[in-house]
């Protein structure tokens, strides 16, 4: 097994905390008053389908109860099915409804709306070498023993 030096160490903390504080700062940006815990959990459908509960709560970093009322509530808005699992009577399954998916898009649409103007002087193949360069990392992870 590999080990890490204390300069990867660092620049990896320096890469999640600038990575969160650039999702966090270009949501805050949007101005389309949609909750961001909703986004975010909306999100967390998309990029891996259906999912249980328990898995939800796992990705999302909640307690389960937190995932259960979460899920309830986008249950509510129309923007969540929730179906019994088909190998497990006892647990239930989420996945987007049409209205989720369009809700989102809209959130994402919103966000890159209020991004670009602040980032206009930007190449855009600069952009685009940072939007690759993440969406590999984020692969590298999801597919890791970790």
């Amino acid at each position: 097994m590999l080990t890490t030096t204390d300069r990867e160490n660092a620049l990896l903390v320096e890469l999640v905390t600038n990575a969160s504080r650039f999702a966090k700062l270009a949501a805050a940006t949007s101005g389309d008053g949609k909750p961001r815990a909703l986004v975010r959990a909306l999100s967390l459908i998309d990029e891996y389908g259906e999912l249980r509960i328990t898995e939800f709560a796992r990705l999302d970093g909640c307690s389960q109860p937190a995932a259960t009322t979460l899920a309830k509530k986008l249950h509510r808005l129309g923007l969540i099915e929730r179906e019994t699992d088909p190998g497990d009577s006892r647990a239930v399954l989420l996945r987007l409804s049409d209205e989720g998916r369009r809700w989102l898009t809209d959130a994402r649409a919103a966000i890159g709306r209020a991004l670009a103007p602040r980032l206009a002087g930007v190449d855009p193949d600069r952009i685009a070498d940072l939007v690759e360069g993440l969406a590999g990392l984020r692969q590298l992870l999801k597919v890791s023993d970790l």
